[in-house]
């Protein structure tokens, strides 16, 4: 079964696509707002502040009332090339990190309080101490991933990979950690052959057989680019009370 498929997920908020509910909307202020904002900006003619969701907010909260009603989702978990190499990578990265680390990609897990609502899927666990989510991308945006990570920097990253970042600290909240781990991979051509060998071929994998090296997001060896970055961080109590009121205002939203 396929992981869009486990009910844990259907008409929840995902960790995934989280991100989509933090940036703030324009909603009206009330009377009292207005006179308040009055005295301080007296030419300013905005009657409006930041509240709500944005329009990616809106969209997604309206999707998952849709999935609560149908009892299904709305993801029909189309093949593409780009998303079958990502899960071809993720088997073998897992022989470049520790025995700590304990593969969990596959399993959905539910927020403990609000698990009717709330739900995510992590990469990796380090139990009770860290999740880690893994990304194999294409070489145009593991550049700008590596570029970020390489900076070992969190409002950076929060920034630039808003996804990546919320999807982190999600799962960090699911599994009551306190430390995130963004890691990326890209092998190097001289680490073709090894994968090949250790992924299945199937129709959805025979690409990685078919084609050349060159055709494939790998790197040449000894280049600027290393095949791994691993960016361990300590997760902002700020950001984890910010998501958390996120939620709850979306969950709101979703019962109306």
């Amino acid at each position: 079964m396929s992981i869009v498929q486990n009910k844990e997920r259907i008409g929840r908020f995902t960790s995934s696509n989280i991100y989509k509910l933090i940036p703030y909307g324009s909603v009206p202020m009330t009377p009292e707002e207005l006179i308040d904002y009055k005295v301080l900006f007296p030419k300013s003619r905005k009657k409006n502040r930041d509240g709500g969701f944005s329009s990616l907010g809106e969209t997604y909260i309206k999707e998952k009332k849709l999935e609560k009603r149908m009892g299904a989702t709305l993801d029909t978990n189309a093949y593409s090339q780009s998303a079958a190499w990502g899960l071809a990578c993720e088997t073998v990265i897992f022989s470049h990190l520790g025995l700590d680390y304990k593969m969990q990609s596959q399993d959905t897990f539910s927020h403990k309080e609000l698990g009717e609502y709330w739900s995510g899927s992590v990469d990796l666990t380090v139990p009770n101490v860290k999740v880690a989510e893994i990304k194999c991308y294409q070489r145009k945006n593991f550049g700008f991933y590596a570029d970020c990570l390489m900076q070992k920097d969190v409002d950076l990253l929060r920034e630039d990979f808003p996804k990546e970042y919320w999807q982190i600290v999600s799962n960090s909240i699911i599994h009551n950690v306190d430390k995130g781990e963004a890691i990326l991979f890209m092998p190097y051509e001289s680490e073709m052959d090894d994968l090949r060998e250790m992924i299945t071929e199937t129709w959805q994998t025979r690409f990685i057989f078919e084609k050349e090296n060159w055709e494939l997001p790998c790197l040449p060896d000894g280049g600027y680019y290393q095949n791994i970055y691993i960016f361990e961080f300590e997760i902002p109590q700020k950001d984890k009370d910010l998501l958390i009121s996120r939620v709850n205002e979306a969950i709101i939203e979703l019962k109306k």
